[in-house]
């Protein structure tokens, strides 16, 4: 597996120009972004000469009592594997419905705010469960064919270059 990353990302790397290997991370604190983390941290080590910045971010939805603490606990671990990284609370009012959905805007529009503002693309740590489970959950709201295909490796959105090197 470390290998296949290694491959993976070296050549999205070489299709980038040298001052646009730069990358906020998504990092929830869930084993997915942990794991992309640590992959990352592993290829920056062996790939000096390819001058990659990554930036992790945090995102505290603010929605558990424990959520700044769990943030926090996050950004340590990052911190201790040399990576600047920074938590981003979200601070404003909550929705009464759909929080889930809510939260995943939030959580997009602030990493592609930040990926905007450091000339940046963007890293997500969705695999292939994530896929099956994006799939499924289409399938089941009755999408069309585009809807079925699920998420891509490699997407624009709003201009930001949006990456998922464990998707597969």
């Amino acid at each position: 597996m470390i290998e296949n990353f290694n491959n993976l990302f070296k050549d999205l790397c070489y299709n980038l120009k040298v001052n646009k290997r730069r990358f906020v991370l998504g990092l929830s604190g869930g084993i997915d972004s942990m794991a992309l983390l640590s992959l990352l941290k592993n290829f920056i080590i062996l790939n000096k000469n390819l001058r990659i910045k990554v930036f992790p971010v945090i995102i505290d939805h603010d929605l558990r009592s424990n959520s700044a603490n769990e943030a926090n606990a996050v950004l340590n671990i990052a911190k201790n594997l040399g990576f600047k990284t920074i938590i981003k609370k979200i601070n404003i009012k909550k929705p009464s419905g759909n929080i889930q959905n809510w939260a995943r805007k939030e959580r997009r529009r602030i990493l592609c705010d930040m990926a905007f503002d450091l000339s940046a693309s963007l890293l997500l740590g969705h695999h292939s469960d994530d896929q099956a489970e994006t799939i499924f959950m289409r399938s089941m709201k009755g999408s069309g064919i585009d809807g079925l295909v699920g998420m891509q490796e490699k997407i624009i959105w709003n201009g930001i270059s949006i990456f998922r090197p464990l998707i597969h």
